[in-house]
């Protein structure tokens, strides 16, 4: 087991350094540039789309047929059930991230939730605190090394069976890990299998919430790998800034309007013939974004 977790350690560490020398290129200083700059650099994309692929065959062929026995086994209260009792165990988690930020007011909020709903809601079964009307803020290590200063963070990169990602978001995933207090509740021996019994839950409940919509984004989108490169981008940009708006990630696409929005700019986009066949790839990248934009806006 040791053996094990020091060969994922070494094998993060060459990615995580890899990435780090692809993201050496120094960007722009003007802002209208920058912002240029961020929705076209993307270095990685033969491998990105090489691994985006590989994540919609594992949605078809394991999470699709997954998801389907899950909500055949059990009925929509039970699944209901279960995906707040996971998010009120990262509750705890965000209260962390809040304190972390110097936002109070959310980590009071985080910590109202978890002890309304552990007590009254028997375990997170019941949200009791939307009933209440306590604010359900959400806040990543991620947003935290970006308040903290880390504003740059390409290039973009997508990792198999979890999606879309960068250098600090990874970065921030991974020190996540270990910040949850919920996790040091306990003995070592309970610890352990609270954290499998955590993460299953968090698996099983992302991978149902997310399946269809990923079915739903590879066949209607003319190139699934730019449309889910911008939702990411787009959707993460709001997180890190306004703090309220659900995390992206191949598994986490929970953003129905958003969805919406994109096919739409899409279909618009084929109506108006700007997707012409002897256009270059990065113009209808750059197009692509436009439409995203207004689209989003």
């Amino acid at each position: 087991m040791k053996h094990l977790q020091l060969t994922g350690i070494k094998l993060l560490c060459v990615v995580g350094l890899s990435l780090m020398l692809v993201a050496c290129a120094t960007p722009p200083e003007d802002e209208q540039a920058l912002q240029i700059y961020e929705q076209a650099n993307d270095p990685l994309e033969p491998y990105n789309r090489f691994m985006t692929d590989f994540n919609f065959k594992v949605n078809r062929y394991v999470y699709k047929p997954f998801s389907r026995a899950y909500r055949t086994a059990l009925p929509e209260p039970v699944r209901t059930s279960l995906s707040q009792v996971s998010t009120n165990l990262s509750q705890p988690y965000y209260m962390v991230n809040g304190i972390l930020q110097g936002d109070l007011d959310s980590a009071a909020h985080s910590f109202g939730r978890f002890f309304t709903n552990t007590t009254l809601g028997i375990a997170g079964l019941f949200d009791v605190a939307t009933m209440l009307e306590i604010e359900s803020p959400k806040k990543d290590f991620g947003q935290t090394l970006y308040r903290w200063g880390w504003n740059q963070s390409m290039p973009y990169f997508v990792w198999p069976f979890l999606g879309p990602s960068d250098i600090r978001e990874t970065t921030g995933t991974v020190i996540g890990f270990f910040i949850n207090p919920i996790d040091y509740a306990l003995p070592r021996a309970e610890m352990d299998h609270l954290l499998l019994y955590r993460y299953l839950l968090q698996g099983v409940v992302t991978i149902d919430s997310s399946t269809g919509l990923l079915e739903n984004a590879e066949k209607n989108s003319l190139d699934p790998y730019v449309m889910l490169r911008t939702m990411y981008r787009q959707n993460r940009a709001k997180f890190l800034n306004e703090g309220d708006q659900p995390e992206i990630t191949l598994l986490q696409i929970e953003d129905d309007e958003m969805l919406d929005a994109i096919s739409d700019a899409f279909d618009e986009m084929l109506d108006e013939e700007e997707f012409g066949e002897d256009e270059e790839e990065d113009d209808d990248d750059g197009r692509w974004d436009e439409f995203i934009d207004k689209k989003l806006d």
